[in-house]
Protein backbone atom coordinates (compact mmCIF):
# COMPACT_ATOMS: atom_id res chain seq x y z
CA UNK A 1 0.00 0.00 0.00
CA UNK A 2 2.85 2.35 0.84
CA UNK A 3 4.48 1.75 -2.56
CA UNK A 4 1.16 2.41 -4.33
CA UNK A 5 0.73 5.69 -2.41
CA UNK A 6 4.27 6.83 -3.29
CA UNK A 7 3.72 5.96 -6.95
CA UNK A 8 0.44 7.89 -7.07
CA UNK A 9 2.07 10.84 -5.34
CA UNK A 10 4.91 10.95 -7.86
CA UNK A 11 2.41 10.74 -10.73
CA UNK A 12 0.49 13.66 -9.19
CA UNK A 13 3.64 15.77 -8.79
CA UNK A 14 5.01 15.31 -12.32
CA UNK A 15 2.44 17.60 -14.06
CA UNK A 16 2.78 20.14 -11.23
CA UNK A 17 6.56 20.28 -11.71
CA UNK A 18 6.07 20.76 -15.46
CA UNK A 19 3.56 23.57 -14.97
CA UNK A 20 5.79 25.15 -12.32
CA UNK A 21 8.79 25.21 -14.65
CA UNK A 22 6.79 26.75 -17.49
CA UNK A 23 5.31 29.39 -15.16
CA UNK A 24 8.75 30.16 -13.73
CA UNK A 25 10.18 30.95 -17.17
CA UNK A 26 7.10 32.81 -18.46
CA UNK A 27 9.05 36.08 -18.79
CA UNK A 28 11.18 34.46 -21.49
CA UNK A 29 8.37 32.92 -23.58
CA UNK A 30 6.56 35.18 -26.09
CA UNK A 31 2.75 34.77 -26.02
CA UNK A 32 2.77 34.79 -29.83
CA UNK A 33 4.86 31.60 -29.75
CA UNK A 34 2.94 29.84 -26.97
CA UNK A 35 -0.25 31.64 -25.94
CA UNK A 36 -0.98 29.37 -22.96
CA UNK A 37 2.01 30.91 -21.18
CA UNK A 38 -0.26 33.90 -20.53
CA UNK A 39 -2.46 31.80 -18.24
CA UNK A 40 0.53 30.39 -16.36
CA UNK A 41 2.04 33.86 -16.06
CA UNK A 42 -1.08 35.25 -14.37
CA UNK A 43 -1.28 32.21 -12.10
CA UNK A 44 2.39 32.16 -11.07
CA UNK A 45 1.92 33.23 -7.40
CA UNK A 46 -0.69 30.50 -6.90
CA UNK A 47 1.35 27.90 -8.77
CA UNK A 48 4.35 28.75 -6.60
CA UNK A 49 2.27 28.40 -3.42
CA UNK A 50 0.92 24.98 -4.48
CA UNK A 51 4.41 23.85 -5.50
CA UNK A 52 5.86 24.74 -2.09
CA UNK A 53 2.98 22.94 -0.37
CA UNK A 54 3.60 19.79 -2.43
CA UNK A 55 7.33 20.11 -1.75
CA UNK A 56 6.71 20.08 2.00
CA UNK A 57 4.35 17.09 1.76
CA UNK A 58 6.91 15.26 -0.39
CA UNK A 59 9.41 15.28 2.46
CA UNK A 60 7.00 12.95 4.25
CA UNK A 61 5.64 11.08 1.23
CA UNK A 62 8.73 10.56 -0.97
CA UNK A 63 11.94 12.22 0.18
CA UNK A 64 13.88 11.66 -3.05
CA UNK A 65 11.17 13.50 -4.96
CA UNK A 66 11.30 16.30 -2.36
CA UNK A 67 15.02 16.80 -2.97
CA UNK A 68 14.46 16.94 -6.73
CA UNK A 69 11.67 19.52 -6.26
CA UNK A 70 13.91 21.49 -3.91
CA UNK A 71 16.69 21.61 -6.52
CA UNK A 72 14.17 22.88 -9.11
CA UNK A 73 12.70 25.56 -6.79
CA UNK A 74 15.31 28.28 -7.63
CA UNK A 75 13.86 28.37 -11.16
CA UNK A 76 11.14 30.58 -9.64
CA UNK A 77 13.71 33.28 -8.80
CA UNK A 78 13.13 35.32 -11.98
CA UNK A 79 9.40 35.74 -11.42
CA UNK A 80 9.61 35.89 -7.63
CA UNK A 81 11.83 38.98 -7.65
CA UNK A 82 9.45 40.65 -10.13
CA UNK A 83 6.36 39.74 -8.08
CA UNK A 84 7.41 40.41 -4.51
CA UNK A 85 9.20 43.46 -3.10
CA UNK A 86 10.89 41.62 -0.24
CA UNK A 87 11.49 44.37 2.28
CA UNK A 88 9.95 45.87 5.40
CA UNK A 89 7.36 48.56 4.52
CA UNK A 90 8.90 52.03 4.30
CA UNK A 91 7.02 54.93 5.88
CA UNK A 92 5.80 57.28 3.18
CA UNK A 93 7.12 60.82 3.51
CA UNK A 94 4.31 63.20 2.59
CA UNK A 95 6.68 66.11 2.06
CA UNK A 96 8.92 65.24 -0.84
CA UNK A 97 12.57 66.13 -1.07
CA UNK A 98 13.23 69.41 -2.86
CA UNK A 99 15.42 67.59 -5.39
CA UNK A 100 12.72 65.01 -6.24
CA UNK A 101 10.15 64.73 -9.00
CA UNK A 102 6.92 63.21 -7.70
CA UNK A 103 5.03 61.21 -10.32
CA UNK A 104 1.57 59.68 -9.96
CA UNK A 105 -0.04 57.17 -12.33
CA UNK A 106 -3.71 56.24 -11.99
CA UNK A 107 -6.33 54.45 -14.05
CA UNK A 108 -9.31 56.54 -12.95
CA UNK A 109 -11.98 54.44 -14.73
CA UNK A 110 -13.35 57.53 -16.51
CA UNK A 111 -13.70 59.05 -13.02
CA UNK A 112 -16.28 56.28 -12.33
CA UNK A 113 -19.65 57.99 -11.84
CA UNK A 114 -18.45 61.31 -13.23
CA UNK A 115 -21.30 61.50 -15.73
CA UNK A 116 -23.96 59.85 -13.63
CA UNK A 117 -26.81 61.96 -12.26
CA UNK A 118 -27.76 61.59 -8.62
CA UNK A 119 -30.94 62.54 -6.83
CA UNK A 120 -29.35 63.42 -3.50
CA UNK A 121 -28.55 66.92 -2.32
CA UNK A 122 -24.88 66.41 -3.21
CA UNK A 123 -25.97 65.61 -6.73
CA UNK A 124 -22.66 66.41 -8.35
CA UNK A 125 -20.27 65.23 -5.66
CA UNK A 126 -18.84 62.11 -7.29
CA UNK A 127 -15.75 59.94 -7.11
CA UNK A 128 -14.17 62.52 -9.36
CA UNK A 129 -14.06 64.95 -6.45
CA UNK A 130 -12.39 62.39 -4.18
CA UNK A 131 -9.87 61.52 -6.89
CA UNK A 132 -8.97 65.19 -7.31
CA UNK A 133 -8.74 65.59 -3.52
CA UNK A 134 -6.33 62.65 -3.39
CA UNK A 135 -4.18 64.24 -6.09
CA UNK A 136 -4.17 67.49 -4.13
CA UNK A 137 -3.03 65.62 -0.99
CA UNK A 138 -0.09 63.90 -2.67
CA UNK A 139 0.69 67.01 -4.74
CA UNK A 140 2.65 65.22 -7.50
CA UNK A 141 4.56 67.23 -10.08
CA UNK A 142 3.27 65.02 -12.90
CA UNK A 143 0.05 63.00 -13.10
CA UNK A 144 -0.52 60.28 -15.71
CA UNK A 145 -4.14 59.25 -16.22
CA UNK A 146 -5.43 56.15 -17.95
CA UNK A 147 -9.11 55.75 -18.88
CA UNK A 148 -9.21 59.53 -18.67
CA UNK A 149 -12.50 61.19 -19.59
CA UNK A 150 -13.35 64.87 -19.82
CA UNK A 151 -16.20 67.16 -20.87
CA UNK A 152 -15.78 70.78 -21.89
CA UNK A 153 -18.46 73.51 -22.02
CA UNK A 154 -21.15 71.49 -20.24
CA UNK A 155 -23.58 73.48 -18.07
CA UNK A 156 -23.58 71.16 -15.06
CA UNK A 157 -20.13 69.58 -15.30
CA UNK A 158 -16.87 71.35 -14.58
CA UNK A 159 -14.17 70.03 -16.84
CA UNK A 160 -11.41 67.89 -15.35
CA UNK A 161 -8.86 69.96 -17.25
CA UNK A 162 -10.07 73.17 -15.59
CA UNK A 163 -10.15 71.56 -12.15
CA UNK A 164 -6.63 70.23 -12.60
CA UNK A 165 -5.61 73.73 -13.66
CA UNK A 166 -6.83 75.11 -10.32
CA UNK A 167 -4.58 72.54 -8.59
CA UNK A 168 -1.58 73.93 -10.41
CA UNK A 169 -1.46 71.60 -13.42
CA UNK A 170 -1.42 74.27 -16.11
CA UNK A 171 0.10 72.02 -18.77
CA UNK A 172 -1.47 68.89 -20.22
CA UNK A 173 -1.63 66.59 -23.20
CA UNK A 174 -4.38 64.06 -23.99
CA UNK A 175 -4.30 61.19 -26.49
CA UNK A 176 -7.93 61.82 -27.49
CA UNK A 177 -8.51 58.18 -28.41
CA UNK A 178 -12.14 59.15 -28.64
CA UNK A 179 -13.24 62.75 -29.06
CA UNK A 180 -16.07 64.79 -30.51
CA UNK A 181 -19.13 66.84 -29.62
CA UNK A 182 -22.63 66.00 -28.50
CA UNK A 183 -25.08 65.67 -31.43
CA UNK A 184 -27.65 67.85 -29.67
CA UNK A 185 -25.11 70.36 -28.40
CA UNK A 186 -22.05 70.85 -30.64
CA UNK A 187 -20.49 73.18 -28.06
CA UNK A 188 -20.09 70.35 -25.54
CA UNK A 189 -16.82 68.57 -26.31
CA UNK A 190 -15.89 65.09 -25.13
CA UNK A 191 -12.44 63.51 -24.98
CA UNK A 192 -11.05 60.32 -23.51
CA UNK A 193 -7.95 58.14 -23.53
CA UNK A 194 -4.75 58.72 -21.59
CA UNK A 195 -3.43 62.08 -20.43
CA UNK A 196 -0.41 63.72 -18.83
CA UNK A 197 -0.81 66.72 -16.52
CA UNK A 198 2.22 68.67 -15.35
CA UNK A 199 3.00 71.61 -13.10
CA UNK A 200 6.17 72.12 -15.11
CA UNK A 201 5.99 73.54 -18.65
CA UNK A 202 5.83 70.84 -21.32
CA UNK A 203 8.52 71.31 -23.97
CA UNK A 204 7.38 68.72 -26.50
CA UNK A 205 4.60 66.17 -26.94
CA UNK A 206 3.82 63.19 -29.13
CA UNK A 207 1.13 60.64 -29.80
CA UNK A 208 1.63 57.16 -31.30
CA UNK A 209 -1.08 54.64 -32.08
CA UNK A 210 -0.41 51.25 -30.48
CA UNK A 211 -3.63 49.49 -31.44
CA UNK A 212 -4.73 49.57 -35.05
CA UNK A 213 -8.09 47.82 -34.77
CA UNK A 214 -11.45 49.18 -33.63
CA UNK A 215 -10.12 49.67 -30.08
CA UNK A 216 -8.15 52.80 -30.83
CA UNK A 217 -5.50 53.27 -28.12
CA UNK A 218 -2.51 55.57 -28.14
CA UNK A 219 0.77 56.11 -26.38
CA UNK A 220 1.52 59.73 -25.48
CA UNK A 221 4.63 61.42 -24.21
CA UNK A 222 5.56 64.83 -22.82
CA UNK A 223 9.04 66.28 -22.35
CA UNK A 224 9.67 68.39 -19.27
CA UNK A 225 12.71 69.86 -17.54
CA UNK A 226 13.49 68.29 -14.18
CA UNK A 227 16.22 70.16 -12.31
CA UNK A 228 17.31 71.68 -15.63
CA UNK A 229 17.62 68.28 -17.30
CA UNK A 230 15.13 67.00 -19.90
CA UNK A 231 13.10 63.89 -19.15
CA UNK A 232 10.40 62.26 -21.29
CA UNK A 233 7.22 61.03 -19.59
CA UNK A 234 5.32 58.24 -21.36
CA UNK A 235 1.89 56.88 -20.54
CA UNK A 236 -0.39 54.34 -22.20
CA UNK A 237 -3.21 51.92 -21.51
CA UNK A 238 -2.68 48.47 -22.98
CA UNK A 239 -5.73 46.66 -24.34
CA UNK A 240 -8.17 45.41 -21.71
CA UNK A 241 -9.11 41.75 -21.45
CA UNK A 242 -12.88 42.55 -21.53
CA UNK A 243 -13.61 39.23 -19.81
CA UNK A 244 -16.86 40.56 -18.34
CA UNK A 245 -18.06 42.46 -21.39
CA UNK A 246 -20.62 39.82 -22.31
CA UNK A 247 -22.61 40.34 -19.10
CA UNK A 248 -24.36 43.18 -20.93
CA UNK A 249 -26.25 40.50 -22.84
CA UNK A 250 -27.87 39.39 -19.62
CA UNK A 251 -28.86 42.96 -18.77
CA UNK A 252 -30.66 43.17 -22.12
CA UNK A 253 -32.50 39.97 -21.36
CA UNK A 254 -30.94 38.01 -24.22
CA UNK A 255 -29.33 35.43 -22.00
CA UNK A 256 -29.31 34.36 -18.37
CA UNK A 257 -26.35 35.65 -16.36
CA UNK A 258 -25.57 32.11 -15.16
CA UNK A 259 -25.49 30.77 -18.71
CA UNK A 260 -23.04 33.50 -19.65
CA UNK A 261 -20.87 32.72 -16.62
CA UNK A 262 -20.80 29.04 -17.59
CA UNK A 263 -19.81 29.82 -21.18
CA UNK A 264 -17.19 32.29 -20.00
CA UNK A 265 -15.10 29.55 -18.41
CA UNK A 266 -13.54 28.76 -21.79
CA UNK A 267 -14.04 32.20 -23.30
CA UNK A 268 -12.05 33.87 -20.50
CA UNK A 269 -9.07 31.63 -21.11
CA UNK A 270 -9.17 32.40 -24.83
CA UNK A 271 -9.47 36.16 -24.23
CA UNK A 272 -6.46 36.19 -21.92
CA UNK A 273 -4.33 34.34 -24.48
CA UNK A 274 -5.56 36.45 -27.40
CA UNK A 275 -5.11 39.74 -25.53
CA UNK A 276 -1.59 38.92 -24.38
CA UNK A 277 -0.60 38.34 -28.00
CA UNK A 278 -2.03 41.79 -28.74
CA UNK A 279 -0.09 43.18 -25.80
CA UNK A 280 3.11 41.82 -27.31
CA UNK A 281 2.45 43.89 -30.44
CA UNK A 282 1.60 47.00 -28.40
CA UNK A 283 4.68 46.66 -26.19
CA UNK A 284 6.87 46.36 -29.30
CA UNK A 285 5.58 49.75 -30.49
CA UNK A 286 6.06 51.34 -27.06
CA UNK A 287 9.54 49.89 -26.65
CA UNK A 288 10.52 51.28 -30.05
CA UNK A 289 9.44 54.76 -28.96
CA UNK A 290 11.35 54.47 -25.69
CA UNK A 291 14.47 53.44 -27.58
CA UNK A 292 14.09 56.46 -29.87
CA UNK A 293 13.99 58.92 -27.00
CA UNK A 294 17.12 61.05 -26.67
CA UNK A 295 16.07 61.95 -23.13
CA UNK A 296 15.89 59.71 -20.04
CA UNK A 297 12.45 58.09 -19.79
CA UNK A 298 9.78 57.61 -17.14
CA UNK A 299 7.06 55.23 -18.26
CA UNK A 300 3.77 55.22 -16.32
CA UNK A 301 0.72 53.22 -17.26
CA UNK A 302 -1.86 50.49 -16.94
CA UNK A 303 -0.16 47.46 -18.49
CA UNK A 304 -3.04 45.02 -18.05
CA UNK A 305 -0.21 42.51 -17.61
CA UNK A 306 1.66 41.31 -14.53
CA UNK A 307 5.41 41.46 -13.83
CA UNK A 308 5.65 37.72 -14.54
CA UNK A 309 4.94 38.22 -18.24
CA UNK A 310 7.20 38.34 -21.27
CA UNK A 311 5.62 41.67 -22.18
CA UNK A 312 6.54 43.28 -18.85
CA UNK A 313 10.14 42.16 -19.28
CA UNK A 314 10.21 43.51 -22.85
CA UNK A 315 8.80 46.87 -21.83
CA UNK A 316 11.12 47.26 -18.86
CA UNK A 317 14.14 46.34 -20.96
CA UNK A 318 17.63 47.00 -19.64
CA UNK A 319 17.35 50.74 -19.11
CA UNK A 320 14.27 51.02 -16.87
CA UNK A 321 13.70 50.12 -13.23
CA UNK A 322 10.41 49.32 -11.52
CA UNK A 323 9.85 51.95 -8.82
CA UNK A 324 7.73 49.58 -6.72
CA UNK A 325 10.35 46.84 -6.72
CA UNK A 326 12.99 49.41 -5.77
CA UNK A 327 11.16 50.95 -2.80
CA UNK A 328 7.79 49.19 -2.38
CA UNK A 329 6.85 46.25 -0.17
CA UNK A 330 4.87 43.03 -0.70
CA UNK A 331 2.93 42.19 -3.86
CA UNK A 332 1.49 45.68 -4.32
CA UNK A 333 -1.57 44.73 -6.37
CA UNK A 334 -3.10 47.70 -8.15
CA UNK A 335 -6.27 46.09 -9.59
CA UNK A 336 -8.36 44.71 -6.75
CA UNK A 337 -11.61 43.48 -8.32
CA UNK A 338 -10.44 40.02 -9.45
CA UNK A 339 -7.60 38.92 -7.20
CA UNK A 340 -4.93 40.10 -4.73
CA UNK A 341 -1.94 39.52 -7.02
CA UNK A 342 -2.62 41.77 -10.02
CA UNK A 343 0.03 44.49 -10.02
CA UNK A 344 -0.69 45.86 -13.47
CA UNK A 345 -0.05 49.60 -12.96
CA UNK A 346 3.60 50.62 -12.93
CA UNK A 347 6.07 53.45 -12.83
CA UNK A 348 9.22 52.46 -14.73
CA UNK A 349 12.04 54.96 -14.34
CA UNK A 350 15.27 55.38 -16.26
CA UNK A 351 18.28 53.98 -14.43
CA UNK A 352 19.86 57.43 -14.44
CA UNK A 353 17.21 58.25 -11.83
CA UNK A 354 17.15 57.27 -8.16
CA UNK A 355 13.87 56.00 -6.70
CA UNK A 356 13.53 57.73 -3.33
CA UNK A 357 10.18 56.23 -2.37
CA UNK A 358 7.19 54.51 -3.96
CA UNK A 359 3.68 53.90 -2.72
CA UNK A 360 0.59 52.07 -3.90
CA UNK A 361 -2.36 53.74 -2.15
CA UNK A 362 -5.19 51.29 -1.41
CA UNK A 363 -7.92 53.85 -1.92
CA UNK A 364 -11.03 52.53 -3.68
CA UNK A 365 -12.14 55.40 -5.90
CA UNK A 366 -11.58 53.51 -9.15
CA UNK A 367 -11.09 49.82 -9.87
CA UNK A 368 -7.34 50.60 -9.78
CA UNK A 369 -5.15 51.93 -7.01
CA UNK A 370 -2.85 54.88 -7.76
CA UNK A 371 0.93 54.49 -7.71
CA UNK A 372 3.10 57.40 -6.55
CA UNK A 373 6.89 57.62 -6.78
CA UNK A 374 9.53 60.21 -5.89
CA UNK A 375 12.49 60.25 -8.25
CA UNK A 376 15.76 62.18 -8.30
CA UNK A 377 18.82 62.29 -10.53
CA UNK A 378 21.65 60.00 -9.48
CA UNK A 379 24.74 61.90 -8.44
Amino acid sequence: MKIIFKTLWIIACIPLVSVFLLASFSIFIPPASFSYISILSLGFPYILAVYILFLIISFFAERKLAYIMLIILPAATFNTVNTFALRTPITWQTKKDSSALRVMTWNVQSFTNYLRKKKSVSAYKTSKDSILATIKTYNPDVVCFQEYSNIENAKRRTSIRKQMDTLGYHYSFCSKDRSGSLPKNPNVLLESGVAIFSKTPIKDTGRVNINHDENNENLVYADILFNNKPVRIFTAHLQSFTIYKDTSEAKNGDENIYEITYKRRKAAEYKVRETEIKHQEEVAVIREQINKSKNPVIYCGDLNITPTSYNYRSLKGNNLQDAFLEKGSGIGNTFYKIGPTLRIDVCLADKSLQVQQCKRDKIKLSDHYPVIADLSWKK
